[in-house]
């Protein structure tokens, strides 16, 4: 079988595991938790501390560390990306134009920029596109 072949095998079977009944139950799972959270937080009932505390309960949350920044995205199934353009720079992006830039370098990190529909929910939350309670990012600096 040639590299493209497998390549292709490959690519087919990552593609029937994310179309699988179970990769759905999770992303169900996870919107609900990361509404659950965002509701939590605009309510007042969460502080930041217990923000990343929950959402780091969410076994389904994409979890982050690099230089300065721990970073939680408690609901990833919506197209989230995140991506390091430069030595001491991450964004994180939902793919419809909304994202955040963080400086990680800095001590402590800190978000440089809120590109499109961004919601701070709190100190350290945040959610991507309308408030929909979807992407909720959380960050610890």
């Amino acid at each position: 079988m040639s590299w493209k072949e497998q390549l292709d095998k490959a690519i087919a079977t990552v593609r029937d595991a994310a179309e699988s009944e179970t990769a759905r139950d999770i992303a169900a799972k996870a919107k609900g938790a990361a509404v659950v959270l965002a509701r939590k937080v605009k309510d007042g009932a969460v502080n930041a501390a217990d923000a990343l505390v929950e959402a780091n309960r969410d076994p389904s949350s994409l979890q982050v560390r690099f230089l300065n920044v721990e970073l939680t995205v408690v609901s990833p199934s919506e197209g989230i990306s995140v991506t390091k353009p430069d030595a001491a720079t991450l964004v994180v992006a939902d793919g419809k134009g909304n994202g955040l830039v963080i400086n990680a370098a800095a001590d402590p990190a800190f978000v440089t920029e809120a590109i499109g529909n961004v919601s701070r929910l709190s100190g350290n939350t945040f959610d991507l596109g309308p408030e929909d309670g979807i992407n909720v990012v959380v960050t610890k600096f």
